[in-house]
């Protein structure tokens, strides 16, 4: 084993082991004596009179929820944007995301719902026709400011009806960092679109199942890349209480990159089948298994049809309120190269990756994490040079990140 391997697997454990050695420790608890309370003390009912702005929001059925993710995350190697998507350079400090969402979606009439976010991300899921340079022509073109939903909303009976912009059906992570359990994202999440613009019907067959039907321009599109539209289907359903399953498949036609190929159509079919399984399997311990498919058409090399394939599963371990540790492995196979930026080039790759992160709450409302994580490829996937990015000078077939993080919600 080689040595930097070695001290790779210490630091895991010395995470694992830290972490719960913390989680279990005594804390002291300090109670104020009651006798000390001066004669003099202030009234019970000592709020300012008046209305405030949340009596107003929360009584107008109007909801605002927001957050802050900071953190500074390292790697060995300079990373390959293919796999990890939002965290390009090989060491710095950053605000990746500062979201708010104003929301008023009441179950019957009408509603809608805004989510703004700026930060270092907002410049990797902008849409095409949304982003703030390249002329809003390339998704995830640059900026540090995105629209990512807006939508209005009609709700009658079992049914939900929105038009807008809004997320998509498909993932287990979200684009809401303090939602996601781990500080970098899985290799899978930067394969599937992150929002869409177009119409969705979702009907609730019962208290457990869910059904969806739409018709959008297509990933990450405010404005149509292409005249034909993209169908999308889901159904979420709950078999138990403890046991979940989602299952959603987008299918239409995209624009496609062809590598030495001068003869190959612009456009091409593209499929997406997402599968999410979710098991509470104790009070404290949560499985989640996550597998995609993705084929299209003129995007492999020579203008063949593009193919990859993943499969991510989390572990997610609430030690106490307060310590949490989240395992994720996984691995995506690509067929011909294009998915992970290795083309041209007529043979694919296999990249996989592991994370360790822990999660310590001092509040309810902020979470501080530290992560682990080891990617490794069949072939060369990643650059030893800050510079010079590109198929030719990826050299190494693994790379080491360390990452801090910290959420703060409101």
């Amino acid at each position: 084993m080689k040595p930097f391997r070695r001290s790779t697997l210490s630091a895991m454990a010395a995470l694992v082991v830290m972490g719960v050695m913390t989680a279990h420790a005594d804390q002291a608890t300090t109670m104020a004596d009651a006798s000390a309370a001066p004669a003099t003390a202030a009234p019970v009912d000592a709020k300012p009179k008046g209305t405030t702005l949340g009596d107003v929001l929360g009584n107008s059925g109007i909801d605002v929820k927001g957050y802050l993710d900071a953190s500074y995350i390292g790697h060995n190697q300079t990373p390959n944007s293919s796999v990890q998507v939002f965290d390009t350079s090989k060491s710095s400090f950053g605000l990746h995301q500062a979201g708010i969402t104003i929301s008023k979606t009441p179950k019957e009439g009408f509603g809608g719902l805004i989510n703004l976010t700026a930060g270092s991300d907002a410049g990797i899921f902008c849409s095409y026709g949304a982003c703030a340079s390249g002329n809003g022509t390339t998704p995830g073109s640059g900026g540090n400011f995105d629209i990512t939903q807006a939508f209005a909303q009609y709700a009658t009976g079992s049914w939900t009806l929105i038009g807008g912009k809004f997320a998509t059906l498909a993932g287990a992570e979200v684009i809401d960092s303090s939602a996601d359990t781990n500080i970098t994202r899985s290799i899978l999440f930067g394969k599937i679109p992150f929002t869409h613009t177009g119409v969705r019907a979702t009907d609730a067959l019962s208290d457990s199942t869910n059904v969806m039907l739409g018709v959008n321009n297509g990933w990450d599109q405010v404005s149509a890349m292409t005249p034909s539209k993209t169908v999308e289907l889901g159904v979420t359903s709950a078999f138990t209480k403890d046991t979940s399953l989602a299952l959603s498949g987008y299918f239409g036609t995209a624009p496609a990159s062809f590598p030495v190929s001068t003869v190959a159509p612009m456009t091409g079919t593209r499929s997406l089948v997402d599968l999410v399984f979710t098991s509470n399997l104790t009070d404290a311990l949560t499985l989640i298994l996550n597998g995609d498919y993705v084929s299209q058409e003129y995007a492999g090399y020579l203008g063949t049809t593009e193919k990859y394939k993943g499969l991510a599963g989390y572990l997610n371990y609430q030690i106490n309120e307060q310590y949490r540790l989240s395992l994720r492995a996984e691995a995506l196979k690509d067929d011909s190269g294009a998915a992970l930026g290795t083309a041209p080039t007529a043979a694919g790759n296999t990249v996989k990756e592991m994370t360790l992160t822990v999660g310590y709450a001092p509040m309810k409302n902020v979470e501080l994490r530290g992560e682990l994580r080891e990617d490794t490829a069949n072939k060369p996937l990643f650059y030893t040079s800050d510079t010079a990015m590109t198929p030719a000078t990826m050299t190494a077939t693994s790379m080491t990140t360390l990452g801090v993080q910290a959420i703060y919600k409101f």
